[in-house]
């Protein structure tokens, strides 16, 4: 399932970067920035080991997320890859466990960035204007999700990231 679709998400990758500009010319967009508070954990783990538990976790793809950069000074970076979960399924749920994965700077690491959301297939337009994002809800029910699978993780600084 996760190297299957490593063309689409560098398709995306592509489309992103080329709509983003002519998108905010109207106020919309197709780039968002990552902020640090979204920042759920480490994993010591390269991230097609990790696309592998999350699709054993529940996770989807996320191919139609706007591409995101992380919010503070890093090298220039983009999300290796965007990955959703329904809790009700994808047709019923309100609202969507969404984690954005970077490449850590070994490489055979992958940080991990979480917040929940309205579903963007039930309440597109809250999602797509990011109303009732919750950070910290979406840190807590991901770092949850790890222990109750007892996969080990790392809350690393900054720095470290």
């Amino acid at each position: 399932m996760t190297h299957e679709l490593e063309f689409a998400e560098r398709a995306r990758q592509a489309v992103a970067g080329l709509l983003h500009a002519p998108l905010s010319l109207v106020g919309l967009y197709a780039e968002r920035e990552t902020p640090r508070d979204q920042y759920a954990c480490t994993l010591a783990m390269p991230h097609e080991e990790v696309e592998a538990l999350l699709h054993r976790l529940g996770f989807v793809r996320n191919l139609l997320s706007s591409l995101k950069y992380r919010a503070y000074a890093t090298d220039p970076e983009v999300t290796e890859a965007s990955w959703a979960r329904y809790p009700e399924g994808a047709l019923w749920s309100d609202h969507q466990l969404h984690l954005a994965l970077y490449v850590g700077p070994d490489r055979d690491t992958t940080d991990v960035y979480a917040h929940w959301e309205p579903s963007w297939i039930r309440h597109p337009i809250r999602h797509y204007r990011a109303e009732a994002v919750d950070a910290a809800e979406g840190v807590r029910r991901f770092r949850r999700l790890l222990r109750e699978n007892e996969v080990p993780f790392d809350v690393r600084g900054v720095e470290e990231r």
